[in-house]
């Protein structure tokens, strides 16, 4: 990449990060209340001896996340220098790379608005970044990288799935499984094993997040005078969904989630004669399902789980920019912008259930589902593909790159 270009992908990241930091500081409706409040909240108690959440109490994320937690108690600067300098080296890597790649992920960031720097997913989306430049070049760095981001926050587990069929898997797999142990260890060591892997059984006990794909048809119930009824929970500071079978459609989830993921472990599995690596769109797609799967079948929906579909788009551009990336890349701003939409700037007259922003979630919740139908269709045909050039490959059909001749 020339020094000119080299400029202007870092005079963009200066903009959108100067843009998000100031929505994050002058948006209505708290965009930075989880840096503000519920992190320096753990982080007080924890010193002040109520115990570390994942450490030597139960918390609903992994361990590893108590370091930009305490970051986040030092204050909103603190917080927004983190961000930037993961964000920074996470930008650095991906563009030696490909520059495109770079400029797609900044505009998913400005697209998904203060959510993109106020959580502490921007930390393990920052890494998933780097995993997916590295899985092809570097699998015992993108190893280590998956297995910190994991116990940071549990969803960056989706990179090692999409990854089976890479043909160094292996190594991926034997360092991130090593580094994974021994960070356990260490926890366990500080801490205590039922406190350290808590995280696990943390969200069994909720009930459907008011935001959650799967909430929806209740939010129109009450939208419409039905028996169903919204109510803050204090324990975990959100807002939940009541009403005709929503306890035993809440328990089914959690199930509903682990089969369609180990579907998707089974269709990789299935084509694994033939071998991919992180150029493979066959891995951006599969990362794709996966991240999808993980939003849509959740009970939870917390708006910062859109940010994690920055990885996979990523992973699309970097495989060299498939037929439907222009496809995939658009369903996935436009879920970003209706995010963006509905928290901050609409997110308490939702709460009140309006009809414009209730609207809004609902065609983005619908728009995550066709997200990962088509995901998963798109994957099917690609795996399909790739088995077919594989086929050719062993009958030497092809050119030198291997490439199938149409006549």
């Amino acid at each position: 990449m020339s020094a000119a270009r080299a400029v202007l992908v870092w005079v963009a990241f200066v903009v959108v990060h100067a843009v998000l930091i100031t929505e994050n500081l002058v948006a209505p409706n708290g965009p930075l209340g989880d840096v503000l409040v519920t992190y320096p909240t753990w982080w007080q108690g924890a010193i002040e001896g109520y115990g570390f959440p994942g450490l030597t109490t139960v918390g609903v994320y992994p361990f590893l996340a108590l370091g930009p937690i305490a970051i986040a108690a030092l204050g909103v600067g603190a917080w927004f220098s983190l961000v930037i300098a993961v964000d920074a080296i996470a930008l650095a890597v991906l563009v030696r790379r490909s520059a495109p790649a770079g400029y797609a992920w900044l505009a998913f960031q400005l697209a998904l608005g203060p959510i993109a720097m106020g959580r502490i997913d921007a930390i393990t989306v920052a890494l998933g970044i780097i995993a997916v430049a590295l899985i092809d070049r570097s699998p015992r760095t993108t190893g280590v990288v998956i297995a910190v981001a994991t116990w940071v926050k549990v969803w960056p587990v989706a990179l090692g799935i999409a990854a089976i069929r890479s043909v160094r898997f292996a190594t991926v797999a034997r360092w991130s499984v090593g580094v994974a142990v021994v960070v356990a260890l260490i926890g366990i060591a500080a801490g205590d094993p039922a406190s350290v892997f808590g995280f696990f059984g943390q969200q069994q006990g909720r009930g459907l997040q008011v935001e959650s794909v799967t909430a929806t048809p209740w939010l129109w119930d009450v939208w419409s005078g039905g028996t169903s009824t919204l109510a803050f929970s204090p324990d975990i500071y959100t807002f939940e969904i009541s009403g005709p079978g929503t306890d035993l459609f809440s328990g089914a989830l959690t199930v509903v989630q682990v089969l369609a993921l180990l579907s998707v472990v089974a269709l990789l599995l299935s084509n694994r004669r033939s071998l991919g690596d992180g150029r493979n769109a066959s891995f951006g797609y599969a990362l794709l399902v996966i991240v999808a799967i993980l939003i849509v079948a959740n009970k939870v929906g917390s708006p910062q789980f859109v940010s994690w579909l920055a990885v996979p788009l990523v992973a699309l551009v970097l495989s060299r920019g498939p037929r439907t990336l222009t496809a995939v890349a658009t369903i996935v701003g436009v879920i970003a912008i209706l995010t963006r939409l509905i928290y901050p700037y609409t997110y308490f007259e939702f709460l009140e259930l309006r009809t414009i922003p209730l609207v809004l979630v609902t065609i983005r919740n619908i728009a995550e589902v066709v997200l990962l139908v088509w995901a998963w269709a798109i994957l099917v045909a690609q795996l399909r593909v790739e088995k077919l050039a594989q086929q050719f490959a062993d009958l030497g059909i092809g050119d030198e790159k291997g490439v199938v001749p149409v006549r």
